[in-house]
């Protein structure tokens, strides 16, 4: 008792020790305020201020700043794709050895040491982003082309609902261009397209990778293009497969990975069918073509899709299981367990199983990130140390923002890191409380070990779901609010059942003993589609927000990052950011008008407040791509009746118009005669020819072969309109043709328009909705609305899935 008492003793006195210098570090380190400022609130605000020194001394002395650089690396990578053109390639080493010279310098003032070496980060982060952007520059199509014959090894391939895509690398081009793509995105209308590794031949329609749909919104352009595409389009007629050149560095290698992929795909296929099949496919191998679209709605609804995008649960158990195979047969050689480490040699096998796993599924950004932190969990097991903590995900997170800076762009990245860092905060903080002592009756810890499991999942669905929520209602402008209820039915039998089967049949599959593996695998899937199914139905499954600014997601990036790195009051500051984000999420304005990048389609806010459209045709025109993401933008979910967003829309065989709001008069031609009237009669002409010099309305000329990106406008108080660009004009990026001018698109008149709204031609009268679009011009109203090249559609829906 004496001992234990002093042992105690010693202890306080250690702590008050500690907490003795950082009250001398911090006194010595508070500002000296002037002495003009006197009475309570000089004391107030000096007590504040040495309180808040007090608690960065406490972060500093545990080795916090070190979790901070993937933050601030991340910042300066931000700023290079933010920024207006294009910057100096060696700009940002300058600043970078500038402070990290002056951190050094200073490494004996703590907090000057950490302030300049976050400087240093952010530089680095703005350096490496521009140097590795440059090392995979390469060109983008400037202009539409079209039928153009193109020639190239297969790369890749997908299988779609409708047809097949495949990516080439340009081996030939039918058109002679200054900078031709190195790579093309076709899709084919057949649905068996030809092997990775082909060379083939055939004629397309292509055009340069598409923009934002509006301002903010996604830029499906720029994402495939650091997949090293440079246009995008589809096939007209077969596609042959010709002899060609010598094929590139690597394409054997991805040749065996598809094939193996398929072999695999295949196998599954012949003992599961369905929806069942197309998960377990997608689980095993990454290829997710199988999968029907109602499943994966149902399962984006319900707040299960995490479970298709292969990451963090699915790497660990690969790698856990290899790992403690391989031991338990190493330890069958007594010699070998009692005279050698076996432990480290299990991870050996257990690290290849990972690293081909993470090939086998496509190496997406989230998988990567799984990868690393399961490569350094194996290492600290080779090597005798506890791996999996917050540095662990600082240092993947350095690894891949330094291998692909542009991984800070990708909402999947996004998402992953974000539920793996409150994830790992929440249990090194409360995961305690989950693991049973190891006193008291071992009747009694068996008994509790069920609801400690629902509290571990409720915790890590609450958790991630949490989480997660900013970055899904910025990209997606969804939410899923019952996600807590989906994942706590879903997951005992997605981690005990379906994951661990599958595993199984992956490695009796030499041994031709998989297909009860399969089986099995396919009834807890059934299971998990059953629950999403269920999930989905229930009402306010499906929660649709209003898009989110920029500045919102920074500001609710940095509370997450506050809430969980910080270990002090300083923590308090992250409600302070959440509401700042809050707000400008609710009191920033909507667009009232939204224009396509070809000019095809418009939506105007009307004096009640809705969108309603008009465009080249009135059939279908509620189903096109960009209509779907502008209301999506608005918060609605699901599509909307075609009816109640055409009847508004007075029409003719030459153009449209609409009421906007503040009495406007909006007016689009689908015809270039309709221009003389529209220039007398309406406010704002939106038209995709070149409007006369003498037009008295405001014109948005939107050149189809010029303009990259979706277009929205503004209708100001002062009765002018303000263009809001997806795409910035100026100096193009490496990944987007240059775009026009502002005023190039937006061309204001000195003139007036007459007051008279109306708007009729004595030849066709404007009737109003689809009957006089089909009455005017049948042919055109029925005319499908349909665009192959377009690749916008897939890569949001599969951006919201990792």
């Amino acid at each position: 008792m004496d001992a234990a008492g002093e042992g105690d003793g010693g202890d306080r006195r250690g702590e008050r020790a500690r907490q003795g210098r950082a009250r001398a570090v911090a006194i010595a380190l508070a500002p000296r305020f002037p002495t003009l400022a006197t009475g309570g609130f000089a004391a107030g605000w000096s007590a504040l201020s040495r309180g808040l020194r007090a608690c960065a001394v406490r972060e500093l002395e545990d080795r916090r700043g070190f979790l901070f650089l993937p933050i601030a690396f991340a910042a300066g990578a931000a700023l290079y794709f933010g920024a207006g053109h294009e910057p100096l390639v060696y700009g940002g080493l300058v600043p970078t050895l500038v402070f990290g010279a002056l951190a050094i310098l200073a490494r004996e003032r703590p907090f000057a040491f950490h302030f300049f070496v976050l400087l240093a980060a952010i530089s680095a982060g703005f350096a490496l982003a521009s140097l590795q952007v440059q090392r995979i520059a390469h060109p983008v199509l400037a202009k539409p082309l079209q039928a153009v014959e193109v020639a190239g090894f297969v790369e890749a391939e997908e299988r779609r609902p409708r047809g097949s895509r495949i990516t080439l690398k340009v081996t030939g081009l039918g058109r002679k261009l200054d900078a031709p793509p190195q790579r093309v995105r076709v899709t084919l209308a057949s649905s068996e397209p030809p092997p990775v590794g082909a060379h083939v031949r055939l004629r397309a329609n292509l055009a340069p990778p598409p923009g934002p749909a509006y301002p903010g919104g996604f830029d499906f352009g720029r994402a495939i293009w650091f997949d090293g595409i440079g246009a995008t389009g589809y096939a007209l007629g077969k596609v042959q497969i010709v002899p060609g050149p010598e094929p590139p560095p690597g394409l054997a290698f991805a040749a065996w990975l598809e094939r193996s992929r398929e072999a695999i795909a295949a196998r599954i296929l012949a003992t599961l069918s369905g929806g069942a099949g197309g998960i377990a496919v997608a689980l095993v191998t990454g290829l997710r073509d199988g999968v029907p679209e109602s499943i994966e709605e149902s399962m984006r609804i319900s707040g299960l899709s995490h479970v298709l995008s292969i990451s963090g649960l699915h790497m660990a158990l690969v790698a856990m299981t290899v790992f403690f195979l391989a031991r338990a047969l190493l330890a069958l050689s007594p010699a070998l367990a009692l005279r050698y480490p076996i432990k480290s040699w299990a991870a050996l096998p257990a690290l290849l199983a990972a690293t081909y796993y993470l090939l086998l599924s496509g190496a997406e950004v989230p998988t990567q990130r799984s990868y690393v932190m399961t490569l350094l969990v194996l290492l600290g097991v080779i090597v005798g140390r506890p791996a999996l903590t917050l540095r662990t995900l600082a240092i993947a997170a350095l690894c891949v923002m330094a291998l692909m800076p542009w991984a800070i762009l990708d909402p999947g990245a996004q998402m992953s890191f974000a539920a793996t860092l409150a994830l790992v905060a929440a249990y090194e903080r409360f995961g305690h409380l989950l693991v049973p002592s190891s006193g008291g009756p071992r009747a009694r810890r068996w008994s509790l070990w069920p609801a400690r499991y629902i509290a571990a999942l409720a915790l890590t669905s609450l958790v991630a779901g949490l989480a997660t929520a900013p970055f899904a209602a910025f990209h997606f402008q969804r939410l899923a609010p019952l996600s807590l209820l989906a994942n706590l039915a879903a997951m005992p039998v997605v981690s005990t059942i379906v994951m661990p089967a599958g595993l199984a049949g992956s490695l009796l599959m030499p041994f031709g003993w998989d297909g009860p593996a399969w089986r099995v695998m396919g009834w807890g899937i059934d299971r998990m589609i059953a629950i999403a199914a269920a999930v989905s139905a229930l009402p306010g499954a499906d929660r649709g927000l209003a898009a989110m600014p920029i500045a919102s997601l920074v500001l609710m990036s940095l509370a997450l990052a506050a809430l969980c790195l910080l270990r002090t009051r300083l923590a308090l500051v992250a409600p302070l950011l959440a509401g700042c984000a809050a707000w400008i999420t609710l009191t920033a304005p909507r667009p009232d008008l939204y224009v396509d990048s070809r000019a095809r389609t418009v939506a105007v806010r009307g004096p009640d407040g809705n969108l309603a459209l008009m465009g080249t045709r009135t059939a279908r025109l509620a189903e096109r791509f960009e209509v779907g993401q502008w209301l999506s933008a608005e918060g609605a979910r699901g599509t909307e009746a075609s009816e109640r967003l055409t009847a508004v829309a007075a029409c003719d065989s030459l153009g449209c118009t609409l009421p906007g709001p503040n009495a406007a008069r909006v007016a689009y031609s689908r015809d270039r005669a309709s221009l003389f009237e529209d220039c007398r009669r309406a406010d704002l002409v939106v038209t995709p020819y070149e409007p006369p010099e003498d037009c008295a309305a405001t014109v948005l000329y939107v050149d189809a072969y010029r303009q990259h990106g979706g277009l929205a406008a503004q209708y100001l108080d002062t009765k002018e309109w303000e263009l809001i660009m997806a795409r910035p004009a100026g100096a193009p990026r490496p990944w987007q043709p240059p775009a026009p001018a502002a005023a190039d698109i937006l061309r204001r008149s000195a003139s007036v328009p007459a007051t008279d709204s109306t708007i009729n031609r004595p030849s066709i009268p404007r009737a109003r909705g689809a009957a006089a679009v089909r009455e005017a011009d049948p042919d055109n109203a029925s005319t499908p609305d349909v665009d192959p090249g377009a690749d916008g559609p897939d890569d949001a829906v599969n951006a919201s899935e990792n």
